[in-house]
């Protein structure tokens, strides 16, 4: 550089260096802006971090790692930025779900928290390379004009970028952002959403009705099984594997006061993500008859807190009860109806059922209610009926004189799904019992509601033939 410098001395190279080196210095500024224009902080519930960086596209884009990206084209200028989410933190999350909804003026402070990261990512960009370009052309020039001159050109490059890009941002290009990685499913999963959001209301209204014309139909004297209304008899609900899914909750207590059952059981997982916000919902749902709950894969600690909160149900997980109708019922809930974990582990199941089936040797047992019909196995020909779920498919057999009954799925289709199709149907099944003889099944209404076609079915299967014809 030195011998350069010499050169220019002699001739009229030296405005053209030094015009190169203030150009050099700017570089490396821009450079040093692009390194340095980072910030993180708290914007409400979230920890989030801003980058600021050169780019011709003048976009935002909001990052969520592991899943993937949203970008959209919010300004003009060679600016862009990157919003990413580093931390959500739960408890303040559950705060806010407890308390009244949110005012404007909440949202209004995370903006400007948002804002102040921003900004602040901007100072220490901006900071950063004022420092290393004036640094630069000092060391390379040993002139206060050059210096100065690249200090000047690197405040117009970056002041007015951040200028245009603050002056032209229009938050509703989010409207039509692109999508990356695994959010890439995103516009099919709210379709799906607000589909189902908009059908609910409607759907829930014709659960109803119908579930009242079936109960009218199924128990009047001209239903197609022998014995008209089966007289002499009780009836039990089953239902299973509701995800909190908000028509299969509504079919589940219309069903039970259409039926007048005098006993509701279910086979789990009630809950999606195991939450204890799921719990208390569900609770809060439950019909107010007496309602016997087998936990699932989906359920936790904190739900089975929840629902054991509700005076009327019963959680069940290798216990015996008797019940006001006088019939002896069996829980066993799956393994890992207490843990944070949902992946069901068949062999698990398959151990816990035969150590059941093991202790209770020996005991009248009514009903055997598991979330796993491979956990009920071991009961046949040693209970009346076994009742399950977890498959999500609708089944009745008979194993050794033992009816083994799936309720399917009354949760049907829930909103963890990207598309509606096939159409998995609201099923759920109603038990008859002889009054006289509590233990005494006598016959089986297994009902699914297709909520989309407006249709159902009912089947009905006669169990104790000689009850029926009066015997």
């Amino acid at each position: 550089m030195g011998g350069l410098r010499d050169i220019a001395k002699r001739g009229s190279v030296r405005p053209v260096l030094r015009v190169l080196e203030a150009s050099l210095a700017v570089i490396i500024g821009m450079i040093a802006f692009s390194i340095a224009a980072q910030s993180s902080g708290p914007v409400g519930p979230l920890s989030v971090s801003v980058r600021l960086f050169p780019a011709a596209d003048g976009q935002t884009t909001l990052a969520f790692p592991p899943f993937g990206r949203v970008a959209a084209d919010t300004h003009r200028g060679p600016l862009s930025a990157t919003v990413s989410l580093d931390e959500v933190d739960i408890a303040k999350i559950r705060a806010l779900a407890g308390d009244p909804p949110l005012s404007e003026g909440e949202f209004d402070r995370w903006a400007d928290e948002l804002r102040s990261a921003v900004a602040k990512a901007a100072v220490s960009g901006l900071v950063a390379a004022l420092a290393a370009s004036a640094a630069l052309a000092w060391m390379t020039t040993r002139s206060w004009r050059t210096t100065m001159a690249a200090i000047m050109a690197v405040i117009m490059l970056t002041g007015g970028a951040l200028a245009m890009s603050a002056l032209t941002f229009d938050e509703g290009a989010f409207r039509e952002p692109a999508f990356e990685g695994a959010l890439t499913y995103a516009p099919a999963a709210f379709s799906l959403v607000q589909q189902k959001v908009t059908d609910i209301t409607s759907l829930q209204e014709e659960v109803g009705s119908l579930a009242e014309d079936l109960a009218a139909y199924y128990g009047s004297a001209q239903s197609v099984a022998p014995g008209g209304t089966l007289p002499g008899t009780y009836r039990v609900l089953h239902v299973s594997d509701l995800h909190l899914d908000p028509v299969g909750m509504q079919l589940a207590i219309d069903l039970a006061e259409a039926y007048d059952v005098a006993l509701v059981v279910d086979t789990g997982d009630i809950s999606y993500f195991g939450t204890q916000e799921e719990g208390a919902l569900a609770a809060a749902q439950m019909t107010g008859r007496p309602y016997v709950f087998i936990p699932g894969n989906h359920e936790s600690a904190l739900v089975l807190e929840s629902l054991a909160a509700n005076p009327n149900v019963s959680v069940l997980d290798g216990e015996t009860t008797t019940t006001a109708s006088g019939l002896t019922l069996l829980g066993l809930g799956d393994p890992l109806g207490t843990s944070s974990e949902y992946e069901p582990d068949d062999e698990a199941s398959v151990r816990k059922g035969r150590d059941a089936a093991r202790v209770t040797r020996g005991e009248d047992l009514d009903i055997v209610a598991v979330h796993s019909q491979a956990m009920g196995r071991p009961f046949a020909g040693r209970a009346t009926v076994v009742l399950s779920g977890h498959t999500h498919a609708p089944l009745l057999e008979m194993v050794d004189g033992t009816v083994f009954l799936n309720a399917g799925t009354t949760g049907g289709v829930h909103f963890s799904d990207l598309t509606s199709d096939p159409h998995v149907p609201h099923s759920a099944a109603i038990l008859y019992f002889s009054v006289a003889d509590p233990g005494r099944l006598v016959a089986v209404d297994q009902i699914e509601v297709y909520g989309k076609t407006q249709q159902s079915s009912i089947r009905r299967t006669v169990v104790d033939e000689a009850f029926v014809q009066g015997e």
